[in-house]
């Protein structure tokens, strides 16, 4: 057992720990070994029995809530940069109009492929690692793999089984799905699996707003079900979910390429939780703390009602409640039983803590905790986390717990992985051909508990010959590693680019103060 002491906001449905998802207050969260929250204890109240010589950090007047939840993205892209076509004077229609454009699979398909290929397990730890310097605990739309793995940084939402090997409590696609498949999901859901869907994605009233209506004629529109999107869709329609679950929200993404994004109001009006997702780096923010500030200025600019509470709740208590209706347990709050899933974001004393968080960059991450388990943070937070390496964030010495993929019990240092990540790049053609021929070693055998790992990309592939690659590889390149945070260059690169209108060059005024 060890607790954490300090503002606490819990955003808990337990009344016993706090009158309303409003409240802070300083006081200690209590982690037991098993890796959930026994309980969270008021100033100096007494912790529970047999704490008397827990270990107890204390990180001042700094908050302490319930680690981010990003219901959207697609992991296996996350080391690209910013995408636009060069082509395009219009915002693209739906999501099968920018998959055509004459760049798109250069730019996101082939380097993608080249990773995940030549260096799964790195691809994976540093797309991981940019989730958690923002907070992240868990996270969807890792890569397909050619076997079962719990979450290995953070949380991967539908690979994620607690322990018990059961692969049916989270299912998803990306694809439009048949009507067949849509009805073996919604029988699925009526058995207690969740069904997040990538669906209705574009300019409203295109003809990608059917796959929401098609979804709903196959009895989706289930309290398990989780529409990715759904900008597309009509707002009068949404009075057809009688049972809502939830939508997840990405609007950098939708305004960068569709230059409009979800009638939130609307959704929420109909009881639909709204959560947010980051998406992915060709069109999205980094991590799912940057996709609050995208939010916030897209909010403001609507002119919607939404409090930095909101939109807190919206990647933490909102997204972690629809999750539990398929886990059977609890994250995005702090009460007895729930996750130990937490996040210390720096904080002054007297700070307003929702929108000190919304406010927040990844140089105020102090700690991560996963699990129970420390998993990233400031050296000082982090002397009893283990296979730890030293990695730079916003200009800070930070701490990862990182275990190397072949021993869990010795540290992978972070330079490894970024050295390995550069060979690939250096050399695309050379190492993808290595690698296939490897994965041809262990054809029918992949599935195999000794097998090499493999991870498929997840998005379509767009003007690409042969399994999403050129067919003369020496045109494959792959860009430059992105930084792990919304630095200058990034922040630079949203200037005059996509179809924002602008409203997102002021992602800027959050970072550069």
């Amino acid at each position: 057992m060890w607790a954490i002491r300090g503002r606490i906001v819990p955003l808990t449905s337990e009344p016993t720990v706090a009158p309303n998802e409003a409240a802070a207050f300083t006081g200690r969260v209590w982690i037991g070994d098993e890796g959930t929250i026994i309980t969270v204890s008021r100033g100096t109240k007494a912790g529970p029995p047999g704490s008397e010589n827990a270990a107890v950090i204390d990180v001042g007047s700094s908050l302490v809530l319930p680690g981010l939840i990003d219901l959207h993205n697609h992991l296996a892209y996350n080391t690209l940069p910013l995408w636009t076509e060069p082509s395009q004077t219009t915002p693209f229609a739906h999501h099968n109009s920018w998959t055509r454009a004459a760049t798109y699979a250069a730019s996101t398909t082939w380097p993608a492929y080249a990773l995940i290929t030549a260096c799964p397990q790195e691809l994976l730890a540093y797309v991981e690692a940019k989730a958690i310097v923002g907070g992240t605990t868990s996270i969807q739309g890792s890569p397909p793999k050619n076997r079962p793995r719990d979450g290995w940084l953070v949380r991967n939402i539908e690979d994620e089984t607690f322990g018990s090997h059961d692969a049916n409590l989270i299912y998803a696609s990306v694809l439009t799905a048949k009507p067949a498949a849509l009805a073996e999901r919604a029988n699925r859901m009526r058995a207690g699996s969740a069904f997040i869907y990538h669906c209705s994605e574009g300019q409203r009233g295109t003809i990608v707003a059917r796959e929401f209506t098609d979804a709903e004629a196959a009895g989706c529109l289930q309290p398990r079900f989780i529409a990715v999107h759904a900008n597309a869709v009509d707002p009068a329609v949404f009075a057809h979910w009688q049972s809502p679950g939830a939508i997840a929200w990405s609007p950098f993404s939708n305004l960068w390429l569709y230059g409009q994004t979800t009638d939130v109001p609307a959704a929420r009006a109909q009881q639909i939780n709204v959560c947010l997702g980051s998406d992915w780096a060709p069109s999205g923010t980094k991590n799912v703390l940057g996709e609050l500030k995208s939010a916030r200025l897209t909010a403001d600019h609507l002119g919607w009602s939404l409090s930095d509470q909101e939109l807190v709740m919206m990647a933490t208590c909102l997204p972690g409640d629809i999750l539990a209706r398929a886990w059977g347990r609890q994250i995005g709050r702090l009460q007895p039983g729930a996750e130990a899933d937490l996040v210390v974001i720096k904080a002054k004393r007297g700070a307003i803590p929702f929108s000190t968080v919304v406010d927040a960059t990844e140089e105020d991450i102090d700690l991560v905790v996963i699990g129970g388990q420390p998993r990233y943070g400031a050296p000082d937070l982090m002397s009893s986390a283990s296979t730890v390496t030293a990695l730079t964030v916003a200009g800070r010495t930070m701490q990862l717990s990182l275990s190397q993929p072949s021993n869990l019990t010795k540290a992978w240092e972070w330079s490894e992985v970024i050295d390995r990540m550069e060979e690939v790049r250096a050399h695309p053609k050379r190492e993808v051909e290595a690698a296939n021929a490897m994965y041809a070693r262990w054809a029918g055998r992949l599935d195999d508990r000794e097998a090499p790992l493999r991870l498929a990309l997840d998005m379509p592939t767009g003007l690409a010959p042969v399994g999403g690659l050129p067919k003369d590889l020496d045109e494959l390149v792959v860009p430059p590693l992105q930084s792990l945070t919304h630095d200058g260059g990034w922040l630079d690169s949203v200037v005059g680019r996509g179809f924002h209108s602008g409203v997102l060059d002021d992602l800027a005024k959050f970072y550069r103060r």
